[in-house]
């Protein structure tokens, strides 16, 4: 093995497996698929009919979240300004990912297609994410030429988080000019976000495509241990601008700190989770932040984190003195990936809510889509909407989740928040 495919094939210290750092390593023994995946790295070309490189595939996934073979390799573009809301462009070779239907989780395999296209859109001010109810919609083509519009997916991707993206034919080499409409913001809007991002907007950036992207790309794929494949876990968040051409430098610097939890946030396996990152998704952060705030951290009265389909259900009770609520309490349901703390959007929540004195439920009602600059992405019901309900001291909170989260997946992904049972809480008022 050159030392080049071995540096390739190293793990990152942003991975965490088994409750513990995994360690870097070249791969042991290889099937067919995994020699023909590295060596299509190696030769840094993209099959001849389109459609990327090839991937070993794992058998029986588990119904949970779990490391892939390897990590992506792309190109991170600048920033750019569209109205209120800033773009994160990346570019890479197409690849499968899955689409959820309702229910129903289907591959879709690039054929033909030249590059997966990905947005990610957050707030300039503060640098969060915001999942854009409303979608994206994108027009591509060669610079000074007709464009084709498209209506990229929104997408889960533990390096990435949250984004939009898809699989895009091209043509010729070239410069590509790529515009970016974010619709209007469709969801409830508190704190600092409050009265923003009610216009839509259009920015544009560019990229080139030829050989030498094609090639880098390629050759810039990392693999994990093959040991480590399919197992309980996740890649660590990239941050922006660092991409994946490392050189010989350290990777331990490219993703801060782990500490070796099993989960990021509650109840698995009975630990206390406080894994940290130095960046997240597609934007650099302060260590310790990503998408969503820790359980541990969220403001309010936590009334637990419990477990559904492998995502966090963590939950926090507002009284009238929070600024969420004049009078009454606030309910807020934050459902998160395990180690990344990303968010789950584009799921419905139904809450019931049973108290012991009371022969039937004395609330059912649905929660609403909220966007905090301190909670970040929930879902949210104010009491003062329940006809006079307040929660008390040993009430039963059950959340049922009628509809999965909406969201295309990356592999490692895609096998996890598909089957969400039912989780109850007690109310335990300090």
């Amino acid at each position: 093995m050159t030392d080049d495919v071995s540096r390739r094939r190293f793990i990152r210290t942003g991975l965490i497996a088994g409750g513990a750092v995994a360690l870097a390593g070249c791969s042991g023994s290889e099937d067919d698929q995994s020699t023909e995946s590295e060596a299509a790295s190696d030769t840094g070309e993209t099959n001849s009919d389109g459609g990327g490189p090839t991937f070993p595939e794992i058998d029986d996934p588990p119904e949970a979240v779990y490391l892939p073979t390897h990590f992506e390799a792309m190109r991170h573009l600048d920033p750019v300004e569209a109205g209120a809301f800033e773009l994160m462009p990346m570019v890479t070779y197409p690849h499968r990912f899955w689409n959820v239907t309702g229910e129903e989780v289907e591959p879709a395999n690039p054929e033909g297609d030249d590059v997966h296209l990905m947005v990610a859109v957050r707030d300039p001010e503060s640098g969060m994410v915001l999942p854009v109810g409303t979608g994206l919609q994108i027009q591509v083509g060669r610079e000074g030429e007709p464009k084709t519009p498209y209506a990229p997916w929104p997408m889960l991707s533990q390096e990435m988080g949250f984004h939009f993206g898809d699989n895009i034919p091209l043509g010729d080499d070239g410069t590509y000019e790529v515009d970016v409409t974010v619709g209007a913001f469709d969801v409830e809007l508190t704190g600092e976000f409050a009265d923003r991002f009610d216009e839509s907007a259009t920015g544009t950036f560019r990229f080139e495509f030829d050989q030498e992207f094609r090639n880098e790309v390629v050759d810039e794929i990392e693999y994990l241990d093959e040991q480590y494949w399919g197992e309980p876990g996740a890649l660590g968040p990239m941050s922006h601008g660092m991409g994946h051409d490392h050189g010989d430098e350290d990777h331990h610097d490219d993703f801060g700190h782990v500490d070796g939890h099993d989960h990021d946030d509650g109840g698995h396996g009975g630990h206390d989770h406080g894994t940290d990152y130095g960046g997240f998704g597609t934007y650099v952060r302060d260590s310790g932040e990503t998408e969503l705030p820790p359980t541990e951290s969220l403001p309010g009265q936590l009334l637990g984190a419990p477990i559904s389909g492998d995502a966090v259900i963590a939950t926090t009770l507002f009284s009238a003195d929070s600024r969420f609520v004049e009078e009454g309490q606030y309910l807020a349901v934050s459902p998160r990936t395990p180690y990344n703390r990303g968010m789950l959007p584009m799921m419905s929540i139904d809450l019931t809510v049973d108290r012991e004195s009371e022969a039937e439920s004395i609330v059912e009602t649905q929660l609403t889509e909220t966007m905090d600059h301190e909670l970040g992405y929930h879902y949210a019901v104010r009491t003062a909407a329940l006809d006079g309900v307040e929660f008390e001291d040993g009430d039963t909170l059950t959340l049922s989740f009628p509809t999965i989260p909406q969201v295309s997946r990356h592999r490692g992904y895609e096998t996890a928040f598909t089957d969400m049972e039912p989780v109850e809480l007690t109310v335990e008022l300090s």
